[in-house]
């Protein structure tokens, strides 16, 4: 699992840490097969209220410094959230260049939203993004049998 906090490991660039990271626990592994997760936080705001978006946003906004340079001794680094339309979303995760080398896409809610946001949240992640992405419950209904 690798998530949305990494060490700068000879990079500066997140993406580019992540997917050293990843190529070189699979390169560790040899043959043997292994799964990878990938955590993002995510935060669709289609259906969404005014004041919820806005919200969003404000919280978004408060976490993008970090982003824009490695943070701390170890460098630590960080991608921006990922805070809009599922549209937009869709386009961002289909551009992130460490999706395709993983298993798994988790989701990272943020830790301090109200229990009516994560369902918001979960409800626009299941209904236009996962679908977007080409993941459907039915389909994978019939995988776990």
């Amino acid at each position: 699992m690798t998530g949305n906090v990494i060490s700068g490991e000879g990079t500066d660039d997140f993406h580019a840490a992540q997917i050293n990271l990843i190529s070189t626990w699979r390169a560790a592994l040899g043959d043997k097969a292994g799964r990878v997760a990938l955590g993002r936080v995510i935060v669709p705001t289609d259906s969404a209220p005014a004041s919820r978006i806005a919200k969003y946003q404000a919280y978004a906004t408060g976490r993008l410094e970090r982003t824009l340079r490695p943070q701390g001794e170890r460098r630590t680094l960080f991608p921006r959230d990922l805070v809009g339309p599922a549209e937009q979303i869709v386009e961002w995760l289909r551009d992130d260049p460490v999706l395709p080398l993983v298993d798994e896409l988790r989701l990272e809610l943020p830790y301090e939203f109200a229990l009516s946001e994560y369902e918001q949240i979960l409800t626009d992640t299941i209904t236009r993004i996962a679908p977007a992405l080409g993941w459907s419950a039915q389909a994978s209904a019939i995988a776990a049998e």
